[in-house]
């Protein structure tokens, strides 16, 4: 093993201790993950993994807004290898979700680390990088959003290869950024790929230009080459991921009237800066954040935003002046409505008009932060030494400020310390005051500036000193992730094996629904704590509710225009047979079984009341079926309250039928007269291929990875 090899061991092991430390409660399985993790990732997981242990692809999750094609909804993971991985063999449970938020905190740190190694930092200032990325405040303040976390993660993996693809004629570069790439088009957020695709444009046009420019036209065409088999990869091993969501498109709300205010809403506000310097103080559940508690930490670390803010103005290499740069118009447009970057971006640039919180855009800021942070730590410790004066300075200024803000909060009134440590520090503590966050938190950065000030002015040996500070600045990261872990990470107050327990209590796969109403199904008693919204999923009841942005636009319009019919259509059954066809959808007198369908002028609506006695069930259902058996006098309706979407199909007694769309969104077939088995079946022939066509792809990709990396061990 070669000195180098053993250095990179010892640093990636340095960043897998670290991640445990700063995400223990959830690595020991001593409390659940919170907010959306506990709510949408973990029921959604949990159905793609039942899904998959039963054999069936994960097309439709029927529990939630009376069912909805999960495999299109990008925030689900139903095409993440990790899901399937997870999902299909141990299955989603409390500790799984959290072991997947922890690799992936994990996963990052070491593709940070890869990224400034990647861009000729040090090895200990790359380690340096790793833990300010992967403890830094989008990872802990956005830990209930796991797309995020996933998207986070992979970004520096492809950054690097894209980067290091510039510079060699290999192809292999180029298959693996398009790898990295397809994990975040399948795991993560699209709003991060999207401004990442911007990122990458300006690196493909200024290093085109620069071909250009010195006419060599060879390498420009090996890049544009190498470019083509980039995308080429990503779209192949994504195939299946980006149909989805094409076939999905039209039916959706968010790519249609999404308006400016929803693009605006939730930003890193500018009082949100407070996290650079205090992180604690974004806990206090205060309005004047104008954000959401999720959405206003920063924090990469102290010593680095010191560092950041020294070398703004000092010559840096191109990759990270655009680094540098992209990450100051990522900020300014991260600050939402306070700056209008963000409205800019909504009204003329392609996809920026398609998501929401402006917030997700300072993870940009925080990567170009970090990496020039600490290019300018490296550059004080190592290449010009002489500045040590600047360093002292800065420092003592810092701590100036510090006592500042404890000194400016104590003037302003009681700050009754004494009572808010008796409520413990390490709870997600709802009645601290903002004044106290920032002044404990103060308190504890003038301790960690104190000894940086001391290792600048006392250790000599360089080594030493540069030991020292990793070991500072991880420190502070750690003190400030389990500070705020308790309000953006796990729920304190409850044990993990409680929330397990309260899970585990239903039954497993696609047993038999309950004999009641829609309405009924979606205000079952809860299964408790810490379980909120899409409990429908744990109790295996089909219900009209869900917490899910990934709306269609006819269900919001039937909740919102048609109120009567909404309510009309949850005291049905799942399966309905019609009583009456309304010639529109409004009146004073919508009853249950009331059907809203716009037929030809030859039919007469009256032959499809249905007749005492008749009758109709629900057999069994699954992601992708439902089996339903019916008798009736005469010709009638029937309607199975679910969403009609692209390419399910009705059969009866075997026989193809026509579905209609009844009461604007659901599926209605007419029934014979006399005994009938009805089936309906989902199955996107399109995304099936695609599907075959991302795991060949996939496969083949990575044999010739593996096979050169190999090929390359062997034969030094």
């Amino acid at each position: 093993m070669t000195n180098i090899t053993k250095q990179v061991g010892q640093h990636v092991g340095i960043l897998f201790l670290m991640a445990i430390v700063a995400f223990f409660p959830v690595v020991m399985n001593s409390h659940p993950v919170k907010w959306d993790m506990i709510d949408c990732f973990y029921p959604w997981r949990f159905h793609i993994g039942e899904c998959l242990q039963n054999g069936q692809l994960p097309w439709w999750n029927p529990y939630q807004d009376l069912g909805y094609p999960i495999h299109a909804d990008p925030s689900s993971g139903a095409w993440y290898p990790m899901v399937w991985l997870l999902g299909s063999t141990v299955g989603y449970g409390i500790w799984t979700i959290g072991f997947e938020l922890w690799i992936h905190v994990f996963f990052a740190g070491v593709g940070m680390y890869f990224l400034a190694k990647m861009l000729k930092f040090d090895a200990r200032f790359a380690l340096i990088a790793g833990i300010a990325y992967m403890l830094s405040g989008f990872f802990i303040g956005n830990a209930q959003h796991l797309p995020y976390i996933i998207s986070a993660c992979w970004l520096p993996y492809v950054l690097a290869f894209y980067l290091r693809m510039r510079e060699q004629k290999g192809w292999q570069d180029a298959v693996k950024a398009g790898l990295f790439l397809f994990l975040m088009i399948t795991g993560g957020y699209p709003a991060i790929t999207i401004i990442l695709f911007y990122l990458l444009l300006i690196f493909f046009g200024i290093t085109a230009l620069k071909f250009w420019r010195e006419k060599d036209f060879g390498n420009l065409f090996r890049f544009i080459g190498r470019n083509v088999l980039f995308t080429g990869t990503t779209v192949l091993t994504s195939a299946v991921m980006l149909l989805s969501v094409v076939v999905v498109s039209p039916y959706l709300s968010r790519l249609g009237n999404f308006e400016l205010q929803q693009a605006l809403f939730s930003p890193f506000s500018p009082q949100s800066f407070f996290s650079f310097i205090l992180p604690y103080s974004t806990t206090a559940t205060i309005p004047w954040f104008d954000s959401d508690l999720s959405m206003r930490n920063g924090y990469f670390g102290l010593l680095l935003l010191l560092f950041f803010v020294l070398g703004t103005f000092r010559k840096k290499p191109i990759e990270l002046r655009i680094f540098f740069w992209f990450g100051i118009f990522c900020l300014s447009a991260a600050v939402g409505e306070y700056f209008p970057v963000r409205e800019f971006l909504f009204r003329y640039v392609p996809m920026m008009n398609v998501f929401r919180f402006p917030s997700v855009f300072r993870l940009f800021f925080i990567l170009g932060a970090v990496l020039s942070g600490v290019w300018t730590l490296q550059h004080y410790l190592i290449n010009d030494k002489r500045e040590k004066r600047t360093v002292f300075i800065a420092l003592g200024i810092s701590i100036c400020a510090m006592i500042a803000v404890v000194v400016s909060f104590r003037l302003q009134g009681f700050l009754a310390m004494g009572d808010f440590l008796k409520l413990g520090i390490f709870s997600f503590n709802t009645g601290a005051t903002f004044a106290q966050l920032a002044v404990f938190q103060a308190a504890i950065q003038v301790v960690i500036l104190g000894v940086g000030l001391m290792l600048f002015w006392k250790v000599k040996n360089t080594n030493v000193r540069i030991v020292s500070i990793i070991a500072l600045i991880a420190t502070d990261l750690l003190i400030a992730a389990t500070l705020n872990g308790p309000a953006t990470l796990y729920y304190g107050e409850v044990e993990a094996k409680e929330a397990q327990a309260n899970v585990d209590k239903y039954a497993k796969g696609f047993p038999k629904q309950q004999n009641i109403s829609i309405d009924s199904s979606g205000h079952l008693p809860g299964i408790g704590a810490p379980y909120w919204q899409n409990q429908q999923t744990f109790q295996k009841q089909i219900s009209a509710e869900g917490y899910n942005s990934f709306s269609f636009t006819s269900y919001e319009e039937l909740e919102s225009d048609f109120p009567e019919l909404y309510s009309s259509v949850k005291k049905c059954h799942l399966v309905t047979l019609s009583d009456r066809l309304l010639p529109h959808a409004v009146g004073d007198s919508i009853q249950p079984g009331d059907q809203f369908i716009v037929f030809g002028s030859d039919r007469y609506p009256g032959i499809y009341a249905c007749s005492l006695g008749d009758t109709a069930q629900l057999v069994s259902y699954g992601p992708n079926e439902f089996n339903v058996s019916a008798s009736v006098k005469k010709p009638c309706l029937l309607t199975l309250h679910q969403k009609e979407f692209a390419d399910w199909r009705a059969f009866i007694n075997g026989k193809e039928s026509p579905i209609l769309v009844s009461n604007m969104n659901f599926m209605t077939v007419e029934l014979p007269a006399g005994k009938s088995t009805i089936r309906f079946v989902y199955d996107n022939t399109l995304v099936r291929v695609a599907f075959y066509i991302s795991v060949l792809s996939l496969f083949i990709a990575l044999f010739f990875v593996l096979r050169d990396f190999f090929k390359g061990r062997f034969s030094r």
